[in-house]
């Protein structure tokens, strides 16, 4: 199933994304026990996720189109974990689907044009179950889309997904293919991910914010103008 992906309306924010309607977060506490785990890591495990923290924090400021930004975070992800192929994939809650945001590697101009039903795939179970996934075998998964895999002619040995929960909100799911130094991914970079997916959902929140923002105001210039 393919279709275009949802343009956004202001060029910054997400069709189907309502900031106001999001469960109101914990801010402070959030930050104060990301910090603690944080630093109770061991040293490689801390330099990755203080690198990808830094990474994040430039793109909080950096002038670049959802798109553009949203490929930034994934490069994060892919240098933080090594994977032949990713993506970042996002909820159009206009009409319950998961299209393809951005992705990188192997045939990543050809994915982006697909768009899973709500619920399908392994990207629609970690999505509506927001809980992450490994799988070691894909070919022995049942929840695997093989057909997607094949139009693209990729083929898929293994594969983790994570969800992004934006205030309390799945705002999309991040799937890493093909770990690269090892058989499958483990569970040491289940750990990492998850930190990651925290800071990048937090990093979204804010572009997020900063975008409906300026939305308001321009709809108040035009109506002061009017």
């Amino acid at each position: 199933m393919s279709q275009d992906r949802p343009e956004f309306p202001d060029g910054d924010t997400p069709e189907g994304a309502a900031l106001p309607s999001l469960e109101e977060p914990n801010a402070i506490e959030d930050t104060e026990a990301q910090m603690v785990k944080l630093f109770s890591d061991d040293l490689p495990l801390m330099a990755s996720k203080l690198s990808a923290l830094e990474a994040f924090f430039k793109l909080l400021t950096a002038d670049l189109k959802f798109q553009d930004f949203t490929r930034e975070l994934l490069f994060v992800f892919i240098k933080a974990v090594k994977s032949e192929a990713a993506s970042v994939l996002e909820i159009n809650h206009n009409d319950n689907t998961i299209f393809f945001r951005t992705a990188v590697g192997h045939a990543s101009d050809k994915v982006v044009k697909f768009v899973i039903p709500m619920g399908q795939g392994i990207v629609g179970y970690v999505a509506e179950s927001r809980q992450p996934l490994i799988v070691s075998n894909v070919g022995e998964n049942q929840k695997h889309l093989k057909a997607i895999a094949d139009s693209i002619g990729f083929e898929i040995r293994n594969l983790i997904a994570l969800p992004i929960i934006v205030r309390g909100k799945v705002f999309g799911v991040v799937e890493l293919l093909n770990r690269v130094g090892e058989e499958s991914y483990t569970e040491g970079d289940l750990e990492l991910l998850m930190q990651l997916c925290e800071f990048a959902a937090k990093v979204i929140e804010v572009r997020l914010m900063i975008s409906w923002a300026k939305k308001i105001q321009s709809e108040q210039s035009k109506k002061a103008v009017a």
